[in-house]
């Protein structure tokens, strides 16, 4: 080992890799990998809630100093692993205590739920590509359903007057399904997911009212004070959280203990301090934080899952953003990325909003401006900008 076998390895782990939860991150990797393994790298992203970027660049520490390695099935502790973690961690308790069930979320899906699911698929397949300036990143079908069964059970269904802020994910149509009187709104900025949505729920005959709107103004005023319930999957910034927690508040009538419910990125501790800190000067409350509740078909900055967190309104709920909002929401400009890819012909073309090509969407309709090929790129780098 290219370490001292002692504790200290964790702190130059985490400061090799630059983990913002620090050594205790790298003990709970290891803790993981102790318990689950051999685990792939998406599987302990999830699990631990870090960024799958983050987790290979971790493995591969550990695996530099020997404390894992790799098999077929993932990463696995060394021998000297093992002793590591028993001796010097302490750890020896391997039973998995995540209920079955659920997978920890709150939710057991009831018997219809199959040949629900069966049609939230066929509704997904539908969906157009994602546009990642918008920070766009379809929740699965499943998760859908999910969120669905958890405002049901938190009684914010039957009878209710329900707003989704943004619905790439199709929310809606999940709730829609459900053998239960509500009442449906989306707003968005995506026209494409409005026509959509309004098309599948003319065939279904759902009652859902879709109102295409840009959140950096005002909600439309017919919107305003009207509704039981907010569901909304931001922008995974402060500022758009904040927007659109501001937006979420103009929709809701002028009541206490009313919800919004909220699903975004799972942060390390001093990021989520600001999040929780957003959330208390609006005036919230928080209910309930459930990890992992929501999974995704992309989003692999945050290892495919975010939070589903139930606010509720209180006698001190302000809206901080009553007006227009000017400033970046979307990753693009407050964290701005090159990306490299690799076209089927080997060019490397960077990626960017400060590049020429802004977003893979539009490389794959442009085309590799070296050669035009359209059919296939491969990402090989992605680092941040100044």
């Amino acid at each position: 080992m290219s370490f001292s076998f002692d504790s200290a390895i964790l702190e130059k782990v985490a400061l090799r890799t630059k983990l913002s939860e620090g050594k205790e991150g790298v003990r709970l990797v290891l803790r993981e990998i102790y318990q689950r393994g051999p685990i792939g790298t998406k599987s302990l992203a999830r699990i631990v809630r870090i960024p799958i970027p983050i987790i290979a660049a971790l493995r591969k520490e550990l695996e530099a100093v020997d404390l894992i390695s790799r098999n077929k099935h993932g990463a696995i502790l060394t021998d000297d692993g093992v002793k590591f973690v028993e001796q010097i961690l302490g750890f020896s308790f391997l039973e998995d205590l995540t209920c079955t069930s659920c997978s920890g979320t709150g939710i057991i899906f009831p018997l219809e739920h199959q040949r629900l699911l069966v049609k939230q698929t066929a509704f997904a397949n539908r969906r157009p590509q994602p546009l990642t300036r918008l920070d766009q990143a379809f929740a699965t079908p499943e998760t859908a359903l999910r969120r669905a069964y958890f405002l049901l059970k938190n009684d914010d269904l039957e009878g209710r007057s329900i707003l989704l802020l943004g619905d790439d994910d199709l929310t809606s149509l999940a709730i829609s399904l459900l053998p239960i009187r509500s009442h449906v709104t989306v707003v968005d900025i995506d026209q494409r997911l409005l026509d959509l949505i309004s098309s599948i729920a003319k065939e279904e005959s759902f009652d859902i009212n879709c109102v295409p709107a840009d959140l950096r103004e005002p909600l439309p005023e017919q919107l305003q004070n009207k509704f039981d319930v907010v569901l909304t999957d931001p922008p995974y910034t402060i500022p758009g959280l904040e927007l659109f927690i501001s937006r979420a508040l103009q929709a809701l009538k002028p009541e206490e203990n009313l919800h919004i419910y909220l699903a975004f990125a799972h942060r390390p501790p001093n990021q989520l301090h600001s999040i929780h800190s957003s959330l208390l000067a609006h005036g919230l409350a928080l209910q309930q934080l459930i990890p992992n509740f929501n999974q995704y078909e992309g989003a692999e900055m945050h290892a495919n899952t975010t939070f589903l967190a139930q606010l509720a309104t209180t006698n001190e709920t302000t809206i901080l953003i009553p007006s227009s909002f000017k400033k970046d929401i979307y990753t693009g400009g407050i964290s701005p990325t090159r990306t490299e890819y690799r076209c089927e012909n080997g060019h490397i073309i960077p990626v960017g909003s400060r590049e020429k090509v802004k977003t893979i969407e539009e490389l794959k309709l442009i085309g590799c401006p070296l050669c035009g090929s359209k059919e296939s790129f491969t990402r090989i780098s992605r680092k941040k900008v100044n």
